[in-house]
């Protein structure tokens, strides 16, 4: 195991405005606990924390904790990492102290190894729903993964739990019937059909309103046509 060093100081002012102060300078405020002793607030570089985090193992390392001041050195965890949604940077770090003889429980990821016929071949989707396996272990023997063979996966065959072939000293402890890995059929393409193309017709109104016009026009004559009465033919006089 590859050991690491992460240099902290005690920290004494607590609070918002103080840990505004501690990020604006490049630090970053934090907590050690475990082990039955008393949590002591700590300040740390965020560049060792990501170093840490970056690291084959992660979360996983097993590094020494130095607190400078008091010269104390210890072998410690990173337990929880607090980032800003914004910007992606190191708000607070928890980290928890680790005996080397005990026993922890942690969570490894998992990584596949070789090709799923069913992907290959027959365009079958691998699902991986299961990304981490829990396990217990002493802190020296916490593997960097667990890996998971795929390659005689065909569509529809999966990979359980307790199918899983695993090296090393240390006890699983997820559910052995949780599937870890499955090769689902393609997915169908859904035929997109045409809707029909309604006829379009005139609303009624419409066509009651232009039948209307259409008859008033038929049977209308223009007012120079009408026919003028004849003027009364007057009688002659009669002279007597």
């Amino acid at each position: 195991m590859k050991e690491m060093l992460i240099n902290v100081e005690p920290r004494t002012e607590f609070g918002k405005n103080p840990s505004r102060r501690l990020r604006r300078a490049g630090m970053i405020p934090g907590i050690v606990y475990g082990s039955g002793k008393p949590p002591v607030p700590i300040t740390v570089d965020p560049k060792q924390v990501e170093k840490v985090l970056h690291s084959e193992s992660g979360m996983n390392t097993i590094f020494m904790l130095h607190l400078v001041g008091k010269d104390q050195r210890r072998y410690a965890m990173i337990k929880a990492c607090q980032v800003d949604p914004v910007s992606s940077r190191l708000q607070h770090t928890d980290f928890i102290r680790i005996q080397m003889d005990e026993t922890i429980q942690v969570n490894v990821p998992v990584q596949t190894v070789g090709e799923a016929p069913g992907v290959k071949l027959d365009g079958g989707i691998l699902d991986m729903p299961l990304r981490e396996i829990r396990i217990e272990c002493l802190p020296s023997h916490i593997p960097d993964t667990i890996r998971v063979d795929i390659s005689n996966l065909k569509i529809g065959d999966n990979i359980r739990v307790a199918d899983l072939k695993v090296e090393g000293d240390f006890r699983i402890l997820t559910d052995p019937n949780q599937t870890v890995a499955v090769v689902a059929p393609p997915a169908k393409e859904e035929e997109v059909v045409a809707a029909p193309v309604a006829e379009v017709t005139e609303p009624e109104v419409i066509k009651k309103g232009k039948a209307a016009s259409e008859e008033a026009e038929a049977g209308e004559e223009p007012a120079a046509k009408e026919a003028k009465p004849e003027k009364e033919k007057k009688e002659p006089r009669k002279e007597g």
